[in-house]
C-alpha cells in the first residue's frame, strides 16, 4: 500500500510539476582560496564562480586559471552529493610554450561550516595540490 501511495504522489507530482511555471533553481558558488606558492605555484586559483542550473542541467566554472587558458567560462559536472557535500570536477587542457597537459580539479562545498575543499592533480602524475577555502553561496 504504501508503494502504492508513492507512486501516485510521484504522479501527482509530475502532473502538477507540468503545470506550475519553471522556477530557476540555480545555485552560484563564489569561492576564494588564500595563495600559497606550496600549493602548485597558483594552480589553486584564489577565487573560482561555479553555476549549477538545475533548471538547464548545466553546470559551469570560471577562474583566472581558466581565463588564462580558455578565455571563457567551462563545463564541470556534479560527481556527488549529500545531504552536507556537493563535489564538482572539471578538466583543463592547456598549451603553455609549445607544452600542453591537463588540469583535474576537483572542488567539495560543505553547508555544515567546514570549509571548502579544492584538489588539482595534473594528468599523468602522481602529485597534486590542495587548498581549503570559503565560498559563498547564492540560489535563484
Amino acid at each position: 500500500m504504501a508503494l502504492v501511495k508513492c507512486v501516485v504522489a510521484a504522479g501527482l507530482l509530475a502532473v502538477v510539476g507540468d503545470l506550475t511555471p519553471a522556477v530557476a533553481k540555480t545555485t552560484q558558488y563564489e569561492c576564494r582560496f588564500e595563495y600559497e606558492s606550496g600549493r602548485g605555484g597558483g594552480w589553486i586559483p584564489e577565487m573560482l564562480i561555479l553555476t549549477d542550473d538545475d533548471v538547464k542541467g548545466e553546470i559551469v566554472v570560471f577562474d583566472p586559471i581558466i581565463k588564462h587558458f580558455v578565455g571563457s567560462p567551462i563545463p564541470a559536472r556534479l560527481s556527488a552529493r549529500t545531504k552536507v557535500r556537493s563535489t564538482y570536477t572539471w578538466e583543463v587542457v592547456f598549451r603553455n610554450k609549445g607544452q600542453g597537459g591537463r588540469m583535474i580539479y576537483t572542488l567539495s562545498h560543505f553547508s555544515n561550516g567546514q570549509p571548502a575543499k579544492m584538489k588539482a592533480e595534473p594528468g599523468g602524475f602522481d602529485n597534486s595540490w590542495s587548498g581549503e577555502g570559503t565560498c559563498k553561496v547564492s540560489k535563484g
